[in-house]
């Protein structure tokens, strides 16, 4: 048996240039607006607690971490999949979806399209590789509209959080 090692990480670390797959025994994208909604509840709060009016943007180098949980993943056959965490990794890419939609900062898309989406040896991907989520992501990455009425369970689900995040007022291209 491999050792297993625990690392701390950032959603950079984790999702810069980096493709996941989900194996088929993991549950379906679940998480409704009210899971994201205490998410994003979490996050404002943890970052509140280190802002100070004034701060330089560097200044977030140095504030608290926010703990998302333990991320668990394995390699197998040349590809890497998330055994615990998918629910938050999908969420967190939908977060990172709508504030590359929100920003006019064509540098700073880049560098959120980075976590989100990635060109690998020629193979272009979401982070989060699902064979039957590849179109409504392709929709939601390029904020265009997607007809979910046929689709699985697990893509409405996905759909959803573009409706409760545009609930937000948040000056976003100060966030990122």
């Amino acid at each position: 048996m491999k050792e297993i090692k625990g690392k701390e990480k950032s959603i950079r670390m984790l999702l810069e240039n980096s493709r996941f797959s989900i194996d088929y025994y993991q549950r379906e994208y679940k998480w409704q607006t009210k899971h994201l909604q205490e998410l994003i509840e979490d996050l404002t709060e943890k970052f509140s607690e280190s802002y100070e009016e004034g701060d330089e943007r560097s200044s977030i180098q140095n504030y608290e971490n926010y703990f998302l949980g333990s991320i668990i993943l394995c390699e197998k056959n040349g590809s890497k999949y998330i055994i615990d965490g998918q629910q938050r990794l999908t969420t967190i890419t939908l977060l990172l979806i709508y504030l590359k939609n929100q920003i006019s900062n064509e540098k700073q898309k880049m560098k959120l399209s980075n976590l989100i989406f990635s060109d690998v040896y020629g193979k272009e991907s979401f982070n989060i590789d699902v064979e039957d989520r590849k179109d409504c992501m392709n929709s939601l990455f390029n904020d265009a509209s997607y007809d979910s009425t046929n689709a699985t369970e697990s893509i409405q689900k996905v759909q959803q959080p573009r409706a409760g995040l545009r609930a937000f007022t948040v000056p976003l291209e100060e966030c990122v």
